[in-house]
């Protein structure tokens, strides 16, 4: 079994020199759908996934594929990402989830809850920025470079953030509120950043 799994999702594809730095070697690849696209020329999906109404080409014969109805429960993103966990892996890179659809690229971001709801570990990763999910349980801790930008958003209608380390506006023993977020847009000051949760759930938005 391989370390984790990669999963690239239909939505804007990652550039040439993202997908070049991969290490596909290592990890164990799903496509949903339409990203069989744009990751061909780059490698050899293990798995592709979905209704295939994205599609712009047959797949080769030797490709393993699981085709569902159009009409179905869940997304191709959802599907791709119950498959890695089906299939052992606990960590999970997702690309491809941002895009022109809000409501798609919403839907994306609640893969990182499913993920935790399974028992396993997802994070977003993408050019401008990577997504992460914070609970009491699951904190962040991460080096980040000096002067990128941090944003952390609650995911549940409130969050309490115990502490946070290595930003320049850090905090202590505070209620964040969906109707008044007030950690958007902080600053790494440099090696380690912590966001620590004593209630409810968040996304963390990591400048690259």
């Amino acid at each position: 079994m391989k370390n984790k799994a990669l999963i690239f999702l239909n939505g804007n594809a990652p550039d040439v020199m993202t997908l070049r730095n991969i290490d596909f070697s290592a990890s164990f690849v799903i496509c949903a759908d339409g990203a069989y696209n744009y990751l061909r020329g780059f490698c050899r999906p293990d798995l592709v996934i979905g209704d295939f109404d994205s599609l712009q080409s047959d797949l080769p014969a030797d490709i393993d594929f699981e085709k569902y109805p159009v009409k179905k429960d869940y997304t191709d993103s959802q599907l791709a990402l119950r498959r890695a966990v089906e299939l052992g892996y606990k960590d999970i890179e997702i690309y491809g989830a941002f895009g022109d659809r809000p409501d798609h690229v919403m839907v994306n971001y609640s893969l990182l809850a499913l993920a935790d709801k399974m028992n396993c570990g997802a994070a977003i990763s993408g050019e401008k920025f990577d997504v992460y999910y914070v609970t009491c349980e699951k904190p962040f801790i991460k080096t980040v470079e000096s002067g990128k930008t941090v944003s952390l958003v609650p995911y549940s209608d409130r969050a309490h953030i115990l502490y946070t380390k290595g930003l320049m506006f850090d905090a202590r023993d505070v209620w964040v509120d969906k109707t008044a977020v007030f950690t958007t847009s902080n600053v790494a000051t440099g090696g380690t950043v912590e966001y620590v949760l004593k209630d409810g759930t968040a996304l963390l938005f990591v400048e690259n």
